[in-house]
């Protein structure tokens, strides 16, 4: 934590403040550890002071923290409670959106303009078709453009990621760590405004991760509706099919319970949906025998020098500054102890991400295709929480308010 501090408030402090006009490539040499440097040099020393101070507090009195946490943590219990906090934090994703729109989201415009009847591509086919039809209804009814309608599905789908995230932290047994892992992570940014196609595609794998937490936990639980869920998913976007390993951890698990007829059901789940989506939108313009040649799951039609990342430290090296802004968490992978069905399913879903990570090379490049592996935070996450045994309520609150300012900084940045 000192390490990460020390290495956040170096960074803060050796890059110049950003000039109007100056382009992001030429204001950053370290993405991922140096978002504090948008902020300034006088709010680097205080968020670096601020961890400091958070964790002394915590050490001086445990008690007194102890006992606010167990209420904070007894209030989010209620239903109430969650939904108001859920509302306020559509009202902060929206006050605070992301301005910015990479190559991608700027070409959006004028591809659902150019197809009226509804857009969608075979990598993204629901996620772009909904936001077409609904850009379609709202730019008809007040004149939005593209940028204004996504920006209000992101914070939405803010809202939906706020309630099932409360609902995980309950299944543990420090809620308010687990809180606070997941929104220290840049991966959140997918939710203040972003202009791509990932939001609703987080929800969905989110949604997936809680349910699959439950049937973890719940002997009672189906295993089904999990495979509905992860097939959406897919639909939404195929990069969802990195969590396809997990759901067999969790088939394995019901064929142990008993219960083989909801394993089968689940696994013949996901490719019903996604067959299913296919063959509607075969019958609406996106014909199923394009599906080799344009999608990039087959790297469109086998280019995969394109798509795949050379061997070499230069990419790999970008990529891990890069998951290092998405999931801080990661750091703590050291202090962990894997063990248990809970770690074995995060284990193997978090598997298949990081194998995206370094295997999958994106085509905007890492500054401006960071939400395309945004996926991989919430699974890694999880995997450390699950996997931490001994905890130092000091040194980890600390991280918590090191992580948080961090995310805090970038979310500024692209506000701004």
């Amino acid at each position: 934590m000192c390490l990460l501090g020390g290495l956040y408030l170096w960074r803060g402090l050796a890059v110049p403040h950003p000039v109007a006009g100056q382009s992001e490539a030429g204001l950053t040499t370290w993405f991922g550890v140096d978002r504090w440097a948008f902020v300034g040099r006088g709010w680097a020393i205080t968020f670096a002071s601020l961890a400091a101070a958070a964790g002394l507090a915590v050490w001086r009195w445990p008690e007194r923290v102890h006992t606010v946490a167990a209420d904070v943590a007894v209030a989010l219990g209620r239903r109430t409670t969650r939904l108001v906090v859920a509302v306020v934090g559509v009202a902060l994703f929206w006050m605070l959106s992301d301005h910015t729109e990479n190559l991608d989201g700027s070409l959006l415009q004028g591809k659902f303009e150019a197809s009226p009847g509804g857009f969608a591509t075979h990598d993204e086919m629901l996620e772009l078709f909904l936001h077409s039809r609904l850009w379609a209804g709202l730019h008809a009814l007040w004149g939005w453009d593209v940028a204004q309608t996504y920006r209000l599905v992101s914070c939405l789908a803010g809202g939906a990621a706020v309630l099932i995230a409360l609902r995980i932290a309950r299944r543990f047994d420090q809620p308010l760590l687990v809180l606070g892992l997941l929104a220290g992570g840049g991966w959140v940014m997918v939710f203040f405004g972003d202009v791509e196609n990932y939001t609703l595609t987080a929800v969905v794998a989110l949604g997936y991760l809680a349910g699959a937490l439950r049937f973890l936990d719940d002997e009672d639980a189906s295993l089904w509706p999990l495979g509905l869920l992860l097939g959406l998913g897919v639909l939404c976007h195929l990069e969802t099919l990195v969590l396809g390993p997990s759901l067999l951890v969790l088939v394995v698990l019901a064929v142990r319970r008993g219960r083989k007829l909801d394993g089968i059901l689940a696994l013949a789940a996901v490719p019903a949906v996604l067959g299913l989506g296919l063959w509607w939108f075969d019958r609406h313009g996106l014909p199923i025998a394009q599906l080799t040649s344009g999608s990039q799951i087959s790297a469109q039609g086998g280019d995969w020098s394109r798509f795949l990342f050379p061997v070499g430290a230069t990419g790999w090296w970008l990529q891990l500054q890069m998951l290092l802004l998405l999931a801080p968490a990661v750091l703590l992978l050291p202090a962990c102890r894997f063990a248990g069905r809970r770690c074995l399913f995060f284990g193997v879903a978090s598997a298949g991400a990081l194998l995206m990570v370094v295997v999958w090379r994106a085509q905007l490049g890492v500054f401006d295709d960071w939400n395309l592996y945004a996926i991989a935070a919430p699974p890694l996450i999880l995997l450390v929480v699950s996997g931490l045994r001994r905890v130092s309520a000091p040194w980890m609150t600390a991280f918590v308010v090191l992580a948080g300012t961090q995310a805090l900084a970038w979310v500024l940045e692209n506000h701004a």
